[in-house]
């Protein structure tokens, strides 16, 4: 592995320790202030890195400290159209589920909206994805910005045959068995290590 470009991120005192990080979902500018912030995991608990700056990390936010070990953060962006950033994850039951975020009066989420279902606007994480999305179905998934030009951001996959299939987003809950865009058939990207 080439390592000549790597270079030197500072941390804030209170961060967990970087070989701890189990996931990092960049999430834009979700507070507001103009700066990158991301959500991670680290074993059971849930974070948040805000206002990267391409040098450090301004603060380092413990949003939960259990429920994470077996989930994953699919996207950290604006789902429902309300110019706040919502949490969309996978449960450890195989389905996708929705947390509204509420706004800050500040701009931007209010990150303890997104540590908890009660905490959130709505106060019940949403059903998004109702079934086939566990980890024996689809071994890598990733949420990206809006591909296909609705406004929504979309979600990856890789599924455990090595087939790569594409899932329009939606406002409220996915629909469908997305758009194959890689099949099993052509030797597909069964042995990815990752997507992204």
């Amino acid at each position: 592995m080439n390592i000549d470009r790597r270079h030197q991120l500072h941390l804030p005192s209170n961060a967990p320790a970087p070989d701890t990080i189990s996931q990092i979902v960049s999430a834009g500018d979700a507070t507001g202030d103009g700066k990158t912030d991301f959500f991670l995991t680290v074993g059971d608990a849930l974070w948040a890195f805000v206002g990267y700056n391409g040098a450090t990390i301004e603060q380092a936010v413990q949003l939960s400290g259990s429920a994470w070990l077996d989930r994953d953060i699919v996207t950290a962006q604006d789902v429902t159209g309300d110019q706040v950033a919502d949490l969309v994850y996978r449960s450890e039951s195989g389905r996708l589920l929705l947390r509204t975020g509420k706004k800050a009066a500040t701009g931007g989420v209010e990150l303890t909206s997104l540590s908890s279902a009660a905490n959130s606007a709505k106060g019940i994480d949403d059903q998004y994805g109702s079934s086939g999305w566990a980890s024996t179905s689809i071994r890598l998934l990733m949420g990206t910005p809006d591909a296909n030009g609705d406004g929504i951001p979309d979600i990856w996959t890789l599924r455990v045959d090595g087939a790569v299939r594409f899932y329009a987003g939606s406002r409220t809950a996915l629909s469908g068995a997305g758009t194959e865009i890689v099949g099993n058939g052509d030797g597909g990207w069964k042995n990815k290590m990752a997507i992204g």
